[in-house]
């Protein structure tokens, strides 16, 4: 995915107007002076560049004629309360400018939109002109906020329903005070798109979600021009297709279209049937009002809004056919403000143009109709691995797209779903990339591991010996694995042992060691009873490294008989990077990205006999930054894992980015469990598919994950429950982590899957089952991609709003700003529990650097320290396209992690957590 942000300066004059008094009530510094009397910028831009909506601009902005209509109100305390009574709006329109006489663009505007209603105070309105703008007095503190509604493919200004593209986003208020130049407003998309693009060669005609008994009675997926509409699926009684179709419309009778936002709520509204079918020009729509038949949320009950509102219907646009929907339920029921979820059930009809008959241009449909359960949709795996891409539905969440390919494909009616739910992704129609695997073959060599080993020889009694290696290249990396492995070792150097004698040509003083000089290499076979046999010629180095040999130089400790010395000697069995008799843990370096061309590679400590003991480490600090590995294909049939078998291991500061299975650590071990510990995982930021467990599958005695980012989809295996970041852990801290993982199966642990029976050090004791603050700390997990999880396995989450070791919906987690009720709001009121843990709490990723903060001067501390190298932040605006970003540094002090602990406790949290 291309990480992508584009702010728009909206050319809104704001009219500053001044007076002399107010200047002296309200004195302005010299930089607000030079502002008084210009237009102020509107800094607009999309929440979900890639995943919220269509458009002709590559950078993911906004289209032409897109209207947005922004609101304002004043402030008599400073900020602290608003009045709604001097609430104004003013509808603006995006206009191209363009160079004369030719069609390009040399920037574009937002500008009042002429013949809109616009209005003053609330319940007035009047007839906007193209030179109408909102004003601010100066000196007040006002705030913003604006909804909007997309122009793709013209859609407003053709007016008709049958391209109604309702397509619409709310921003946050927005509060500032005296002149000022820009005010961000940041539009996040509030409905759910479902969508068919065809194949080439095909045409779409129409589309509909199949709401008639008799579809749920035929074969899905016909395969042939013959259709067979008329066939009844094997083995399924009328009853089973009917027990179907009531489950499909217990939910399509909830599901309602988009008219508008309620900007007081951030919530939608939708509209009648009656308004729907009487609407002739909808670029009318938003002056319509309840009396007209638009419907607020909380006013209908369930039967109302299955008989009397509009449900979404598939229109065409921009050669799709495109479905929008608000994603929870608007009725006056219990279950109101509740996310929608297609069974997997649901079947959708699909006509194509008649290319066989008729006339082309007449757009003739074909005379039957194509069908598809969402359960017959696979993923894209090979042979018998393909798994059901919606085993529990689909569901109807903000700001996710589904779109289908559909379409003949030489004789046969064929369905693909797209690779990723990314609606610019989508809307860019991409073709599949090509085969890139690249065969990275390692040089043989190892010589930066012989050099390493080389430069970490002391010269004085006061060094010490801690070689840390480097790699920065993808052959390296190989040598790496093969080192630890013990492959680097060939059957020829196994079976034709060498040992080092003196030569035989010199004599030595006992009492004066000898140098590497006074060595000779010979086999083993050449060697008897201590001498060497007689004609015997000694092994050079150019032929022994060419059959195999790696010399380098062994470091041996001083001991009772002699002090330190170095001798060459020859890898004779794999390289743990870590020193028995030193007890001393070696750093392994990363100094570039690399990029591994989707290889398949074998794990880092293979198997329980050549573990890796060392340190991995990522952070350049002579770059000052992290680095990525990219397109890494570990070997599934051993379980994805780039480290396998570990013994107290670090594994610091790295990103991996790839399209293959990826899993980070299998298993690690404390050698003793008493004193030892087990993993430091700290820093790791993965984005990448997963069999599951993407982090660590077990880990044994003390641990620590920290600082730790997923973002992926988790395939489990059949029968397989457990894919939280960490398996199984018996005594684990986890801080500033964040699982945003979709396939986890509900009632299951997003962070941890499961914790050994007594550790009660994982529970705070006086509360129940809710995780102890200071073991587990400001750790997040996405409950809209994974709905349902919990914390820890089974046990259901107990957590009040405030506390930051829980679930967050995936715009909550994307917050750039605090996102905390206002009094104007009253928590208790808020009308339903998801409502209140979505809009709660402060940002995210603050929570996050406030525990890399207490971690990072308090925290991982063994015989090293192992600090996170980077902390995060999220964009310049008030919601971003991405989940939390690292910024490269550590966090070593509260402004660091921009007040949050100042904040934490303001609101008394430590006190409540502890």
């Amino acid at each position: 995915m291309r990480s992508i942000r584009h702010i728009l300066y909206i050319g809104i004059a704001l009219l500053l107007s001044s007076c002399s008094d107010e200047r002296e009530q309200w004195p302005l510094t010299a930089a607000q002076s030079q502002l008084v009397g210009r237009a102020v910028n509107f800094d607009a831009s999309h929440a979900e560049l890639f995943a919220t909506r269509t458009t002709y601009n590559a950078d993911g902005s906004f289209n032409e004629g897109d209207v947005m209509t922004i609101y304002r109100q004043y402030s008599e305390d400073n900020g602290q309360t608003f009045n709604t009574s001097t609430e104004a709006y003013r509808v603006y329109e995006y206009v191209p400018r363009k160079a004369a006489g030719t069609e390009i663009v040399l920037g574009n505007d937002w500008k009042p939109k002429k013949d809109a209603l616009g209005s003053n105070s609330p319940g007035t309105t009047f007839t906007q002109t193209d030179a109408d703008s909102l004003t601010w007095e100066n000196g007040k503190t006002v705030r913003f906020r604006a909804w909007s509604r997309s122009n793709l493919s013209n859609a407003i200004n053709n007016a008709s329903k049958n391209t109604y593209y309702p397509d619409y986003c709310v921003s946050d208020w927005v509060t500032v005070s005296g002149p000022t130049e820009a005010v961000s407003l940041t539009m996040k998309h509030q409905g759910c798109r479902i969508a068919f693009t065809t194949k080439a060669g095909n045409e779409l005609i129409r589309a509909e979600i199949c709401t008639e008994v008799d579809d749920y009675m035929r074969p899905d997926n016909s395969t042939d021009y013959a259709h067979d509409e008329s066939a009844a699926e094997h083995g399924k009684t009328r009853e089973q297709a009917q027990a179907e179709l009531d489950q499909v419309m217990a939910v399509y009778n909830r599901m309602c279209i988009p008219a508008r936002v309620d900007v007081e709520t951030s919530l939608m509204k939708t509209m009648t049937k009656t308004l729907y079918d009487s609407m002739n020009d909808f670029s009318k729509l938003r002056e319509k009002t309840t009396a007209d038949g638009i419907v607020d949320f909380n006013t209908m009950s369930p039967d109302d809004i299955a008989d009397n509102v509009q449900h979404p219907v598939f229109c065409s646009n921009n050669g799709r056919l495109y479905m929008i929907t608000i994603p929870y339920d608007m009725s006056t029921a219990g279950t109101r403000g509740e996310a929608l979820t297609l069974p997997a059930c649901t079947r959708f009809r699909i006509w194509l143009l008649d290319v066989n008959g008729g006339d082309k241009g007449a757009y003739n449909e074909e005379s039957t109709y194509h069908i598809f359960s969402l359960a017959d949709v696979m993923d894209k795996q090979s042979g018998d691995d393909k798994q059901q891409l919606f085993p529990n539905g689909m569901e109807l969440a903000p700001g996710v797209s589904y779109l289908f390919s559909v379409g003949y494909y030489y004789d046969h009616y064929t369905l693909t779903p797209a690779d990723n739910f990314s609606w610019e992704q989508q809307d860019a129609e991409q073709n599949a990339g090509t085969d890139e695997t690249v065969n990275i073959t390692p040089t043989g060599t190892y010589q930066w591991w012989k050099d390493a080993i080389a430069a970490a020889i002391p010269t004085s009694i006061q060094q010490s010996y801690n070689p840390a290696f480097h790699i920065d290249t993808e052959a390296e990396f190989l040598e790496f694995i093969d080192l630890v492995n013990g492959t680097a070792v060939n059957d020829y150097v196994r079976t034709h042992p060498i040992v080092r004698m003196y030569d035989p040509t010199k004599t030595y003083d006992k009492d004066h060691p000898a140098t590497n000089e006074d060595y000779r290499w010979y086999y083993a076979s050449d060697v008897e009873n201590g001498k060497v046999k007689g004609g015997t010629d000694s092994l050079t180095h150019a032929i022994a490294e060419s059959q195999g040999y790696i010399f380098y130089q062994h470091y041996y400790p001083a001991d009772a008989d002699r002090g330190a010395y170095t001798l060459e000697d020859y890898l004779q069995s794999p390289f743990s990077f870590y020193d028995d008799d030193l007890r001393r843990h070696f750093t392994v370096w990363l100094d570039a990205d690399l990029d591994l061309g989707d290889q398949k590679l074998t794990p880092i400590g293979n198997t329980t006999a050549t573990p890796f003991r060392g340190v991995f480490d990522g952070y350049d600090a002579a770059k000052g930054v992290i680095h990525t590995i990219k397109n890494i294909y570990m070997d599934p049939a051993v379980g994805s894992y780039m480290f396998r078998y570990c013994n107290e291991v670090a594994i610091r500061n790295l990103q991996i980015e790839t399209v293959h299975d990826f899993r980070l650590l299998n298993q690690a071990t404390a050698m003793n469990e008493q004193t030892g510990y087990g993993a430091y995982i700290v820093g790791i930021g993965i984005k990448a598919p997963s069999p599951g467990n993407p982090i660590a599958t077990t880990l044994t005695g003390s641990s620590y994950v920290v600082g730790c980012t997923y973002e992926g989809n988790i395939t489990l295996g059949s029968g397989q429950t457990n894919g939280a970041m960490v398996g199984t852990a018996n005594n684990l801290n986890m801080y500033a982590n964040m699982m945003a993982a979709s396939g986890l199966p509900a009632g299951t642990g997003a962070l941890l899957g499961a914790y050994a029976p007594g550790s009660q050090a994982f529970f705070a004791p006086q509360s129940g089952q809710r995780l102890a603050w200071g073991r587990f700390m400001a750790n997040y997990y996405d409950v809209t991609l994974s709905p349902g999880t919990n914390a820890v396995g089974s046990i259901t989450d107990n957590y009040r709003p405030q506390e930051y070791i829980r679930g967050r919906e995936s715009w909550i987690l994307k917050a750039k700003n605090d996102n905390m009720i206002s009094g104007e709001v009253p928590y208790d009121n808020i009308p339903t529990e998801r409502m209140k843990l979505g809009y709660y709490g402060l940002a995210p990723w603050k929570a996050m650097n406030y525990a890399l903060f207490e971690y990072n001067i308090v925290g991982g501390l063994v015989s090293e320290s192992h600090n996170c190298k980077s902390h995060f932040y999220n964009g310049d605006t008030g919601y971003t396209h991405t989940y939390p970003q690292r910024l490269f540094g550590e966090v070593n002090s509260d402004a660091d992690h921009t007040g949050y602990k100042g904040k934490y406790e303001s609101l008394n949290l430590l006190e409540l957590l502890n």
